[in-house]
């Protein structure tokens, strides 16, 4: 089979799994022999088959499933598949219901997005137009037209987010590849949208155009606490800005996971968040506010094993500053691997079952590792032996 286009990498999110009901399991046992043994079009037509059963049968996990692998194979086996595929999501967005719409709407993003992501310097290359040179072909479109139709459908598949936050994740499982952490730091379909509207919002790709209003993260506000950042009016002109919106997306969970209490979600949000803001944040002394604030947080849930992940992450800051120490040139961090290590012994006695353990343990063993180089010139004179 022709290697697969990278826009849909988005397939890997939605992968086979044990769990399809057992009326579909043997057509999907099916469609999986034939695709190891690089037979699309055969795989094709027993997709074909279950799409049209789960059709008739109203059953949307295994529709969706369906759809995404008449995707993939379509892609290897028909010209302008790429455009056929994107017309029919469309057509299926058009005529399903929530919450089957808000999937197929984040998805078509992704695709959307990877499609940019596979032919870059395309649009880079191509001349800004007002309208759209052909509505229904999306492989004509300019960067900003393209890059508007990604966000608009990414902010619909999140409307209706106080319902999409009552589904639990397991519910699509049939077509979602769902591990222990993904019911943990993921919970809800909520979760799982946001977090993939966040792979785009996140990119390097921060300014499409620049206009006079360009929103910046030049705010400290942005690097407080997980409390305060939740409670931040986040307002801008430049409301297609990518960094804004994942900002934006940010907060949504944080308030959500802080009104559901569910702190192994927020803290993981929060640090991602607290990661995001470093690193395009624009302000001076930028590590030493980020250890700030992860002092801070550890400190607000220091009775809880979500203090151990603040924890981790200033004990990585430290490590880091550890290898700038260079003897009689650069003395100011000498002993910052020993504060880590520090760190980390007191968070595996304190929560030793936890996810900060475990990560201060690997961050231990990184610290404490010996490494033995020897170092001899290439040709050893015969003479220095004797």
């Amino acid at each position: 089979m022709k290697r697969l286009t990278r826009i849909f990498l988005m397939i890997y999110l939605f992968s086979t799994t044990i769990n399809a009901q057992h009326e579909f399991k043997n057509s999907w046992d099916q469609v999986h022999k034939f695709e190891v043994n690089n037979l699309p079009k055969s795989a094709l037509k027993i997709v074909e088959e279950i799409y049209e059963k789960s059709k008739k049968k109203n059953n949307n996990p295994q529709l969706i499933k369906a759809l995404f692998y008449k995707s993939k194979f379509s892609l290897t086996l028909k010209e302008n598949a790429q455009l056929k595929i994107i017309q029919q999501f469309k057509q299926h967005i058009a005529s399903s219901k929530f919450p089957v719409k808000n999937i197929l709407e984040n998805v078509l993003a992704n695709l959307y997005w990877h499609y940019f992501n596979q032919n870059r310097w395309k649009f880079y290359n191509r001349t800004q137009t007002n309208v759209k040179v052909d509505k229904k072909d999306f492989r004509t479109w300019d960067l900003t037209t393209l890059f508007n139709e990604i966000q608009k459908y990414f902010e619909i598949s999140l409307q209706n987010s106080s319902e999409l936050q009552k589904i639990n994740i397991t519910e699509f499982s049939d077509i979602l590849h769902i591990t222990k952490d993904t019911k943990l730091l993921q919970p809800t379909l909520f979760d799982f949208l946001a977090y993939n509207s966040l792979a785009f919002y996140k990119s390097s790709e921060t300014v499409i155009t620049q206009p006079t209003y360009e929103f910046k993260i030049d705010n400290e506000d942005y690097l407080d606490i997980a409390d305060n950042f939740s409670k931040l009016p986040l307002t801008t002109k430049d409301s297609l800005s990518l960094q804004f919106n994942a900002l934006k997306t940010y907060q949504k969970l944080i308030q959500f996971h802080s009104k559901e209490t569910n702190l192994a979600a927020l803290v993981n949000y929060d640090i991602e968040r607290l990661a995001f803001v470093n690193k395009y944040g624009i302000y001076n002394d930028k590590k030493e506010a980020l250890l700030q604030v992860f002092r801070a947080s550890k400190k607000q849930f220091q009775n809880h094993e979500v203090s151990g992940l603040y924890a981790f992450e200033i004990a990585k800051i430290f490590h880091e500053l550890a290898k700038t120490f260079q003897p009689e040139n650069n003395e100011t961090h000498q002993f910052k691997n020993q504060e880590a290590l520090f760190i980390c012994n007191t968070i595996i006695d304190k929560f030793p079952k936890s996810l900060g353990a475990k990560k201060c343990t690997s961050l231990k063993n990184t610290i404490t590792k010996s490494e033995l180089n020897i170092t001899t010139e290439k040709y050893i004179p015969i003479s220095e032996y004797s």
